[in-house]
């Protein structure tokens, strides 16, 4: 345990050190609450340690993904870990529903598939996801985030996977990794840390992945427009999602997604190539690809009073910017579509570039009305107006109960909005506000 409040009769308590807080202020709290060990990295004087095993480290963030690093070696699940600038938790879902169907060599794993939860995918978190396995696990599907240079490879040192998919290098946490380049080498380090034994999933349709995977020794299954595993065709299905044939070497099937966008086709052949490469059957990728789900504020549809709604607040960058507008763009609209975006952060010296890049997207896509928020509003602005959008259809908002209001007084039954912005901004509540009708 990282937090004194989740500690329970025997636990092991870890205090970890950050920015913001210092564990060891907590371990008090963690021994009244049943801690039966303690690590940290300085004595403690004044803490009463009765009965309680104290173990110092030089570093207690490195011990933390030393023992998780131990148990997925004592245990030894097979571990899949995926990377990427988009598409991370959407892939690690698609994967892991894809295990939960397979049998491999005609035997049905012998339990759960352990997989990453919410944001848990760094230094912190992966860590805590890989002390839940258990014995009876088979497969770990793991997430790894990073936002500086070296966080990608402590990642995969830790998780020594058997299989590795990047998901995509794009314009994401420019301000820690400096640019594109920097990113590439970051993900990279998950390829070159995949065991040899084991398998890569490789996007051809990025020129970055496809250099950062050529030296890789081991198996590779390739995907993309030109790829090994392929999308033949594909159509939406309304506002349920995507339906579209999936061919693998010789074999196709067609399969019916839960998410909407060209982007989650993409999405579902990366998470096609990495099963196949561990030996999974196609028969059981089409049905686990079918049993996915969006996560909530992840190109969740919803209606409301007649008005669809893209939710897509969780987070954002600028790849995940233009591909959910292109979506909003595809789907069927009696009325008009409405864009509102929030800004995305940690692009560094590259925001206002950034930002007027996504509005010319906007424009470009044919974006009836734009809803902007955040100080990067007018970067937006300037560049869906050099786009050729008309002024009158871009407004700006202070916070986001007046951009709810500017909503309320414009929407109509058949209009489709798409919500979205980096977590920080949290534009979600712009819809909350919407809905409750406050102001």
């Amino acid at each position: 345990m990282t937090d004194s409040t989740q500690v329970r009769t025997a636990s092991v308590f870890v205090a970890l050190k950050g920015e913001r807080h210092d564990g060891h202020r907590f371990v008090p709290d963690a021994l009244r609450r049943g801690a039966a060990c303690v690590i940290v990295h300085r004595a403690l004087p004044g803490v009463r340690m009765a009965n309680v095993t104290v173990i110092q480290v030089r570093d207690t963030l490195r011990a933390l993904g030393d023992l998780a690093h131990y148990r997925r070696e004592g245990f030894a699940p097979r571990v899949l870990a995926i990377t990427g600038s988009n598409g991370k938790t959407t892939t690690k879902e698609m994967v892991a529903a894809i295990l939960q169907e397979a049998s491999l060599a005609n035997k049905v794993p012998r339990g759960r598939v352990l997989k990453t939860e919410g944001n848990f995918n760094n230094l912190v978190g992966l860590p805590l996801t890989l002390l839940r396995l258990r014995r009876h696990d088979q497969w770990a599907v793991v997430e790894l985030g990073t936002n500086r240079p070296g966080e990608i490879q402590r990642l995969a040192e830790i998780a020594d996977p058997d299989g590795g998919l990047i998901t995509s290098v794009a314009a994401a946490h420019l301000e820690g990794l400096r640019s594109l380049a920097g990113v590439a080498r970051e993900k990279g380090a998950l390829y070159r840390n995949v065991r040899s034994t084991g398998a890569i999933a490789v996007n051809l349709d990025d020129a970055r992945i496809r250099k950062l995977a050529a030296p890789f020794k081991g198996k590779k299954v390739t995907y993309g427009k030109r790829g090994a595993v392929r999308a033949l065709s594909w159509r939406m299905r309304g506002t349920n999602g995507m339906s579209f044939t999936l061919q693998a070497g010789r074999e196709r099937c067609r399969v019916r997604l839960n998410y909407l966008g060209q982007h989650n086709i993409s999405n579902a052949l990366g998470a096609a190539a990495l099963t196949l490469g561990a030996g999974v059957k196609l028969s059981a990728i089409r049905r686990g690809l079918e049993k996915a789900k969006p996560f909530a504020m992840r190109m969740q549809i919803e209606n409301w009073r007649g008005i669809g709604i893209i939710n897509d607040a969780y987070n954002a960058n600028q790849a995940s910017m233009k591909a959910a507008v292109l979506t909003l763009a595809e789907v069927k609209c009696r009325a008009r579509r409405i864009a509102v975006l929030g800004d995305m952060f940690e692009l560094g010296s590259h925001s206002s570039r950034e930002h007027r890049s996504l509005g010319e997207a906007a424009a470009d896509a044919g974006v009836d009305r734009l809803y902007l928020l955040g100080d990067q509003a007018a970067a937006v602005r300037r560049g869906a107006l050099s786009a050729g959008m008309q002024p009158e259809r871009i407004i700006t908002g202070k916070d986001p109960a007046d951009l709810a209001a500017l909503l309320r007084g414009y929407v109509k039954r058949g209009d489709w909005l798409l919500v979205k912005g980096s977590r920080g901004m949290k534009m979600e509540r712009v819809l909350e506000t919407l809905r409750c009708g406050r102001t």
